[in-house]
């Protein structure tokens, strides 16, 4: 994985991480490892919220909300394939028009917001990763991690 800083234009920082090096050092356990952005990208909800939301998303949903939660804000694409029962390996969208769909809007009219953002995931990764990799995640993060965490217990 590589990642850059520009600034006016010019390559300030570049680095290259060895994914197989980090998995090898962490003996193929990659859970313990936390993507960290300075700014939370979910959007922040109380643990109240956390509970409403998870009362009113199918049970699909509910328990893979719940498994970001245990996963420490992550969960993989395979691992999104076993619960929500999608066959096909590379079927995105019978994620996203139906479950992702239903999370997405449960979280918006809870919060009140048109914008809120609850999962995310990391554009490059699905693209130049194979469907299989653990990088091929989705993730939850910041407060809204939090409030899922202290929910789910």
């Amino acid at each position: 994985m590589l990642f850059e800083i520009k600034a006016d234009g010019d390559t300030v920082v570049k680095i290259e991480l060895e994914l197989e090096q980090l998995r090898k050092l962490f003996h193929g356990d990659t859970s313990q490892l936390q993507l960290r952005t300075s700014i939370p990208t979910s959007t922040p909800m109380t643990r109240v919220q956390a509970e409403e939301l998870l009362s009113k998303v199918d049970p699909k949903s509910a328990r893979f909300l719940r498994q970001i939660a245990a996963n420490n804000g992550s969960i993989t694409w395979d691992s999104m394939r076993e619960i929500f029962g999608i066959a096909k390996k590379d079927d995105w969208n019978a994620y996203a028009l139906s479950y992702g769909k239903g999370i997405t809007r449960a979280f918006r009219h809870l919060l009140q917001s048109k914008s809120a953002r609850l999962v995310w995931w990391i554009d490059d990764d699905w693209k130049n990763e194979p469907w299989g990799s653990d990088l091929v995640a989705v993730y939850v993060d910041g407060p809204a991690l939090q409030a899922l965490q202290e929910a789910s217990t």
